[in-house]
């Protein structure tokens, strides 16, 4: 099935809102009729040249809103007596008092990263979402692991598969995070999900509903508020440092989720400190919230260790802890990890055995295959040297061209935030002179509408992502950016 659906990509509206109305005028006008099943996520992506991940978030305020519904092991459906009425483009209430100009950025209301849309060939592009695809696995390695699956289970495919994932892997993960992140889980604990948008979905099926308030971390993750505020919830901003999370600043009141990056705070790069860390637990415990900890961002650490995740502090059972492999054996992989408070395992268990999206067999019993042998420690180390010979490339760039430099999240990931000195023009100014040089880098913004002036790293800071650029190329695109403000 085909919808006749337009997204203009040169709008200044997002192709999330724009996918959104016209679902939702589609509803309205008859076209898509009650109870007949919508397309696939993964089907309409492919017809519209979106990623799957802008279809989701779509579905999901149609869904959050009324239009959408979801029948466990069918499908989506529309709704059999959908809203009649338009329903406001946005819900939360300080919307209201923001000048109409404002409305037109995407990033005072969904996240903190501005990217550039489109980027032409020629470019230096800094986005912190590229990587380097000749720093992955290659392929013999896989098909080497396929061929050692297949010849030690041939009727592997023909079996049913738990839910909840396969078991070696989920093992496998047991006793990695014990031995790198000190958390002590069973494998029953683990639940295998496609990635951390699905690890969010298990635990707001289980705490969130519309109207619930969840805390987002300002600056924070676009992507993560935006699927949050697509559930109906009532997002809460709360500002951050160059420590992550400031705890002394967070609200009071009830909360059903927080969100939250302690070892690399996203995006900005800044790691929670101990005392911080069982401060935001006590903090959980006294307002009711279970904590969502986003770990994804920590396999490429350079100097020193990481404080103890939450999830290996929490004696309270409030940590969801979630991993993936996207950042280190690629995003096409789609496979993640969610660790679940033992109290809840049958709960998340079968929600997730309704959901849509599973992970393959065959790539689970391979990337188990990957963590025992060694390979997996193996390509980390190798990859690791890599990105910091890039990281420093990058920082004595920047030091023999602008001087002494404030520099946030240099420690660990694969992108670095630098703060602008008073007598540069901001962020997004210079980020759109830049693009006109030849390098595209990305600004931040404060989500937070009514602390914006107040915000430290609101269009003060630049997001510089290494990972797909090599010496050279850094050099250059730092040269370019000296270029933009001497000009």
């Amino acid at each position: 099935m085909n919808l006749p659906l337009q997204l203009d990509r040169r709008a200044s509206i997002p192709l999330q809102d724009q996918l959104f109305e016209q679902l939702r005028q589609l509803i309205l006008t008859g076209k898509l009729k009650p109870n007949s099943r919508i397309i696939a996520t993964r089907f309409l992506a492919e017809q519209v040249g979106v990623s799957r991940t802008t279809v989701l978030l779509a579905y999901e305020r149609l869904i959050s809103e009324g239009y959408l519904d979801t029948r466990p092991a069918i499908g989506t459906f529309v709704c059999s007596t959908p809203p009649q009425q338009p329903k406001p483009a946005f819900t939360n209430n300080s919307i209201s008092d923001v000048p109409r100009q404002a409305s037109l950025h995407p990033a005072l209301f969904h996240g903190s990263v501005v990217p550039h849309p489109d980027i032409p060939d020629g470019i230096i592009d800094f986005s912190p979402l590229r990587f380097d695809a000749s720093h992955l696995l290659p392929p013999k390695v896989w098909l080497q692991g396929m061929r050692n699956v297949f010849e030690r289970e041939p009727d592997g495919l023909a079996k049913s598969q738990p839910a909840a994932g396969v078991a070696s892997l989920r093992q496998v993960i047991v006793d990695y995070l014990a031995a790198t992140r000190g958390i002590m889980a069973s494998p029953e604990q683990v639940i295998i999900v496609v990635g951390r948008r699905q690890a969010c979905s298990l635990v707001a099926h289980l705490f969130q509903r519309r109207g619930d308030r969840v805390v987002m971390e300002s600056p924070g993750d676009r992507d993560m508020a935006s699927f949050f505020e697509a559930r109906g919830a009532d997002i809460v901003h709360a500002p951050v440092d160059e420590h992550g999370l400031d705890i002394d600043k967070l609200p009071r009141g009830a909360f059903s989720i927080a969100y939250v990056t302690p070892a690399r705070q996203n995006p900005l790069g800044g790691t929670m400190p101990q005392p911080r860390r069982n401060a935001l637990l006590k903090w959980a415990r006294d307002v009711g919230a279970y904590l969502v900890e986003d770990d994804s961002d920590s396999e490429y650490r350079y100097h020193g260790t990481t404080p103890q995740p939450l999830a290996a502090l929490d004696p309270y059972g409030l940590v969801f802890y979630t991993g993936s492999f996207a950042k280190t054996l690629g995003a096409g992989l789609g496979i993640g990890y969610l660790v679940v408070p033992s109290e809840f395992v049958d709960a998340v268990t079968a929600i997730k055995s309704m959901a849509e999206d599973c992970c393959p067999w065959l790539e689970q019993m391979v990337v188990a295959d990957l963590l025992t042998s060694g390979e997996y420690d193996h390509h980390l180390r190798r990859v690791r040297k890599i990105y910091l010979d890039r990281r420093d490339c990058l920082i004595q760039a920047l030091r023999e061209h602008f001087g002494e430099i404030e520099l946030i999240g240099t420690e660990i990931g694969t992108q670095l935030t630098w703060l602008l000195p008073d007598r540069y023009p901001s962020a997004r100014a210079l980020s759109d002179a830049a693009r006109a040089q030849g390098t595209s880098v990305e600004s931040v913004t404060c989500e937070n509408l009514a602390a914006l002036e107040t915000c430290r790293f609101h269009d003060r800071a630049l997001i510089l992502g290494y990972a797909a650029l090599t010496t050279d190329q850094l050099r250059q695109g730092v040269a370019r950016l000296a270029d933009t403000l001497n000009a």
